[in-house]
């Protein structure tokens, strides 16, 4: 097997592909909705998550300022969607209104949850750390619901799974189906 040096920022490729979720956050009445990957669940018990914002980025300052927000986990068909709210700015356009989303009332929090989507996660902001270039924004889930089509205690890996996943810059993966795996009893020795 051959193997290429890589430059310390391409490594970071090789933990792609990332799954895909709509991060949609709102202040002062403005909803805005962007494309992300580098999202991680951090625990159960509370449960947690963590999200990479770059400063820079609109969501990031309404993120900060209301410290509340949505992840919507799109599917295969909404693919231009996803990637018009990956590069275009909610600075310049209304994101829901060029890529076709419909806002839809969220449980617990201001930011809207998207209705195309199969499922959605509300957060709380507990913390802000900066890392590098981007922050890292630890939130506590508030409320999540899945559509029970693709989801009932996990992702249903039995059927057709249209889930996203981001690989590099205009280039996604579909994950189409899931696996199961099991071990004979000699292979826990």
């Amino acid at each position: 097997m051959s193997r290429q040096s890589l430059e310390n920022s391409r490594g970071l490729r090789l933990l792609e592909p990332g799954p895909v979720v709509l991060v949609t956050s709102m202040y002062r009445s403005h909803p805005n909705v962007m494309t992300a990957a580098w999202v991680t669940p951090l625990g159960f018990d509370p449960a947690m998550i963590s999200i990479a914002i770059h400063p820079g980025r609109l969501t990031h300052e309404f993120i900060s300022k209301s410290e509340t927000f949505g992840l919507s986990i799109p599917t295969l068909d909404l693919s231009k969607a996803i990637h018009h709210c990956g590069v275009a700015s909610g600075n310049d356009v209304d994101k829901f209104e060029v890529a076709g989303l419909t806002p839809e009332d969220p449980e617990e929090i201001d930011a809207p949850k998207i209705q195309e989507c199969i499922a959605h996660i509300e957060c709380g902001v507990i913390q802000r750390v900066t890392a590098a270039d981007h922050d890292l924004f630890i939130a506590q889930i508030l409320n999540a619901s899945a559509d029970d089509d693709y989801f009932r205690d996990s992702w249903l890996a039995e059927q057709e799974l249209p889930l996203v996943s981001h690989i590099a810059g205009n280039f996604y993966a579909g994950m189409t189906r899931g696996y199961g795996v099991t071990l004979d009893e000699d292979d826990d020795e």
